[in-house]
């Protein structure tokens, strides 16, 4: 089995490597608006698509016409063609089978600011080379395993780190003697991120939603407002535009860090971990209301992660289909009741009567078990 695992580091550089990430990130920011520009004009004067073969056969003339490319890794230049290459490929695949992608759109500077090396890349215990940049002092907080494949510079809020793009070949899951005892049923919501039904017992456990970005509102729309009031392309709007982007980033790292340690902690404790599959970009164009409250929940980085730590650590998951109607049956009888939306406690006429996000759980978790078994 062969897996795919990025690895992510925080970068050292000196003002000497930052402008060289500054200026190369620029070319390969230039380079995809160019490349973008150059589709939509073929397209629209001679209705004809440019493919990424032709554009990277322009890139050698365009090179030689513009002197302050030849000191940008050529591959880097490749990279940006790639990438918007694949965003045309999503978008017109989106409008075939879904889900809609958008169309490609023009970068700016100073947002998500990043550039890719496909190879080339040597790494030593303190220090990574990068080539035309040269070696650059990193933080080695873990090991890195397997064979590095595409490495990534990327800039987030006042920072720069390095991504790699590993891959593992002969991967094999640590073999456990499953236990459904050591079952958990998980049904996600607003009112409380996470109802886990536990055990054989379903004992309750719940987790409660950080809302993260709802205790944020009314310092970020004074970031927000303030940024609005600064003169275009003055010193001042681009000191506020940094303190939003700096804002953001840290909203972002408390529901990483959220997720990350929930999730570690469901997985190294339990052996078959159920979950309600969901559509949560269908949901959030359908529920307008909520919306705001389904993003800042993080349903997706979780789901995610639980993926991704249930293979690392051997453990089954399994996602159950929403159409079985996990809210409306009854953990009890198995009969199903009409449920309205602001109706918190389930009632069946069995005589079982609880929490309806905890019958959800147990519905859940003893379908998982089901397929485990």
């Amino acid at each position: 089995m062969i897996i795919r695992k990025n690895f992510k580091y925080l970068l050292k550089p000196n003002k000497t490597s930052e402008a060289l990430f500054h200026q190369f990130a620029g070319a390969r920011r230039w380079i995809y608006n160019w490349g973008l520009q150059q589709r939509k004009e073929t397209f629209e004067k001679e209705e004809k698509k440019v493919s990424l073969f032709d554009q990277n056969n322009a890139l050698v003339f365009l090179k030689k016409k513009t002197t302050w490319l030849s000191s940008i890794h050529s591959q880097v230049l490749q990279q940006a063609l790639s990438d918007l290459d694949k965003a045309y490929v999503s978008f017109f695949l989106g409008l075939k089978k879904g889900p809609k992608v958008g169309y490609p759109r023009f970068k700016c500077k100073g947002v998500r600011d990043s550039f890719r090396y496909p190879q080339g890349v040597k790494v030593e215990e303190d220090r990574v080379f990068l080539p035309k940049i040269g070696w650059v002092k990193w933080i080695k907080s873990r090991e890195i395993e397997g064979v590095i494949k595409q490495t990534t510079i990327l800039k987030e809020g006042e920072k720069w780190y390095i991504s790699f793009s590993c891959e593992i070949e002969n991967f094999s899951s640590p073999k456990i003697d499953l236990n459904p005892k050591k079952s958990v049923g998980i049904d996600l919501g607003l009112t409380h991120f996470a109802t886990m039904a536990i055990g054989d017992k379903n004992h309750l456990v719940t987790i409660e939603n950080p809302k993260f970005l709802k205790k944020s509102l009314e310092k970020l729309r004074f970031l927000s407002r303030n940024l609005s009031r600064k003169m275009k392309k003055g010193k001042n709007r681009y000191k506020a535009r940094k303190k939003l982007s700096q804002f953001h980033f840290h909203l972002r790292n408390l529901r990483l860090d959220f997720c990350n340690k929930l999730v570690l902690q469901i997985v190294k404790n339990h052996d078959i971990i159920g979950i309600e599959k969901m559509n949560i970009l269908h949901m959030v164009q359908g529920l307008k209301t909520l919306a705001r409250a389904i993003n800042d929940a993080g349903w997706g980085l979780f789901l995610s992660c639980l993926k991704n730590k249930a293979i690392e650590y051997g453990k089954t998951l399994h996602e159950v289909s929403s159409f079985l109607g996990n809210t409306k049956l009854c953990s009890n009888c198995g009969q199903k009741n009409e449920m309205e939306l602001g109706q918190r406690t389930y009632k069946c006429s069995c005589g079982h009567n609880l929490d309806r996000d905890l019958n959800a759980a147990i519905n859940i978790k003893n379908q998982a078990v089901g397929a485990s078994v």
